[in-house]
C-alpha cells in the first residue's frame, strides 16, 4: 500500500517545530507509516532551497526523523508576484475560500500541478494535513483514491474566535464576511473525502450532527504516557505554548496582567513560568514583572514540569484540542483552563482540572491549588487516569490504522 501524506505545515526545523500541529502529525505518520509507503508532499515557503540535492538532504533528514522511508516532494506556496492593495486582496476572499490568505497559498496552479505529479505514482490514498492542504485536491481535474483528511481543527470555528480576540484592528469585523466562503469551503473538502478526523467527539457530533456532513469520526490528540510526578512543594505556575500562535500569546497576557498580580500579591514567593519558543512576542517579555520567569523553547519537558506544581491554560480561542492539557494530566498536574482551553477533552470541572473564565477566579483556583497539596494530588491523578484510558497514543495509532485499512 502506497499513501501520499500531503500537508503545509513543514518542519523546517526539527527541533523546534514540536508544538500541537507537530506532533500530531507525528502521530499520523507513525499510525501510516506501519501499513503503507509513505510519500511526502510539502507545500514550503517560496523561500526554501528546492534543488534536487536540497530535498534529497530533507528527505534523509525527514527518514531518519521519523525512522522510515520516505519519498519526498517539495513545492513552493503560492505568492502573489506584484502587490496588492489591501481592497484587492480583500474582495475575492468574501466570495471565494481559495483566495483567503490561509489557503491561497495552495490554490495556484503550480501548487495543484505538483499533487497532480505525486499522483502518477499510483498512491492507494491520500492523506491530507489539515484544510489548507485540500486545495490542490480540490481544484484538480484528475481522479483521485480515497482521501483520508484530518481536519484537526473545525476551521470557521477557529477563525470566528480569533476574530473577537486581541490584538483589535479596525479591519477585523470585516473579516466576517469571509466566514460563509470558509465555511462552504470547510464542507466541501469534507465531502471530497472518504473520512474526516477531527479531535473530540464534540466536533465530530457538530459536523454530523448540526451540519449532516458525511464520513466524520473523533482522532483524538494523543500524548505517551511518562512516570507520574509528585506534587511539587515550590508555589510555581506553568503556562506553555508557542507564541507564533495568537491564542497562546493572548493567553499569557491574561495571565500575566489579569491573574498573576492577584496571586501574587497574596503569594509574593509565587512563580509563573511562561515556556515556550517566541516569548518576545508577548508584550509584557521586558516589562520585568516580578516573579514572571520566560524560559523560551524548552527541550526537557520532563525537567520543566518537574519544577512546576500546577498548569494553566488561560485559551479563550482557537479550536480543535490542547495538546499541552494532555501532557500536564499525563506527568499528574493540576490544571487550571478555561472553558475553550478544555474544549473537547473528556475531563469536568471540579473533577479532574478546574473551569474559569474570570481573571478574579482563575487567580483564586490557582491560590487554592498553591495552597493545597490534597486537592493537587487528588486532581492531578484523576486527570492522569483519563488520559491513560482515553489519550494513550499507543492507543490512538491502532485507531487511526484501523480507519484507514477499512
Amino acid at each position: 500500500m502506497r499513501v501520499l501524506f500531503v500537508s503545509s505545515d513543514f518542519p523546517d526545523d526539527l527541533h523546534l517545530k514540536v508544538h500541537g500541529v507537530y506532533k500530531r502529525m507525528r502521530m499520523l505518520i507513525d499510525a501510516i507509516k506501519q501499513i503503507a509507503q509513505l510519500d511526502i508532499l510539502f507545500y514550503v515557503s517560496p523561500e526554501t532551497n528546492i534543488s534536487q540535492d536540497a530535498v534529497a538532504e530533507i528527505e534523509h533528514s525527514l527518514s531518519q526523523y521519523w525512522d522510515t522511508k520516505i519519498t519526498l516532494f517539495l513545492c513552493p506556496k503560492f505568492k502573489h508576484q506584484s502587490r496588492l492593495s489591501q481592497l484587492q486582496n480583500y474582495l475575492p476572499s468574501i466570495f471565494s475560500f481559495f483566495k483567503q490568505t490561509k489557503y491561497i497559498s495552495g490554490s495556484g496552479a503550480q501548487q495543484v500541478q505538483a499533487l497532480e505529479k505525486c499522483l502518477s505514482r499510483k498512491p492507494d490514498a491520500i492523506f491530507v494535513h489539515r484544510l489548507k492542504s485540500m486545495c490542490p485536491c480540490m481544484l484538480t481535474p484528475k481522479a483521485l483514491p480515497p482521501i483520508f483528511f484530518d481536519l484537526d481543527d473545525i476551521e470557521h470555528i477557529a477563525f470566528t474566535r480569533n476574530l473577537s480576540q486581541p490584538p483589535k484592528r479596525q479591519v477585523k469585523p470585516l473579516h466576517y464576511l469571509q466566514v460563509p466562503a470558509l465555511w462552504a469551503g470547510e464542507c466541501r473538502a469534507i465531502r471530497l473525502a472518504q473520512q474526516t478526523f477531527v479531535c473530540s467527539e464534540k466536533d465530530r457530533h457538530y459536523l454530523t450532527n448540526r451540519l449532516k456532513l458525511p464520513g466524520v469520526v473523533s482522532v483524538p490528540n494523543a500524548v505517551d504516557i511518562p512516570q507520574l510526578q509528585p506534587v511539587v512543594p515550590e508555589p510555581t505556575l506553568l503556562f506553555l505554548g508557542s507564541y507564533t500562535y495568537q491564542p497562546n500569546v493572548n493567553a499569557a497576557e491574561f495571565l500575566i496582567e489579569e491573574v498573576w498580580p492577584q496571586i501574587y500579591r497574596v503569594m509574593p514567593e509565587a512563580r509563573l513560568i511562561i515556556a515556550g519558543g517566541s516569548p518576545n512576542k508577548i508584550r509584557n517579555y521586558n516589562a520585568g514583572v516580578p516573579g514572571v520567569e520566560f524560559s523560551g523553547f524548552v527541550k526537557d519537558l520532563d525537567n520543566l514540569y518537574q519544577r512546576s506544581r500546577v498548569v494553566c491554560c488561560p485559551v479563550f480561542s482557537g479550536g480543535g484540542t490542547r495538546i499541552k492539557i494532555l501532557e500536564a494530566a499525563a506527568y499528574g498536574k493540576p490544571i487550571v483552563s478555561t472553558k475553550i482551553g478544555s474544549e473537547g477533552i473528556e475531563m469536568h470541572d471540579g473533577q479532574e482540572l478546574l473551569l474559569r473564565d474570570d481573571p478574579k477566579l482563575f487567580a483564586q483556583a490557582c491560590l487554592e491549588l498553591l495552597k493545597n497539596s490534597t486537592l493537587c494530588e487528588q486532581l492531578g491523578c484523576a486527570a492522569r487516569a483519563v488520559v491513560v484510558q482515553k489519550y494513550d497514543r499507543d492507543r490512538i495509532l491502532q485507531l487511526i490504522q484501523q480507519y484507514l485499512t477499512i
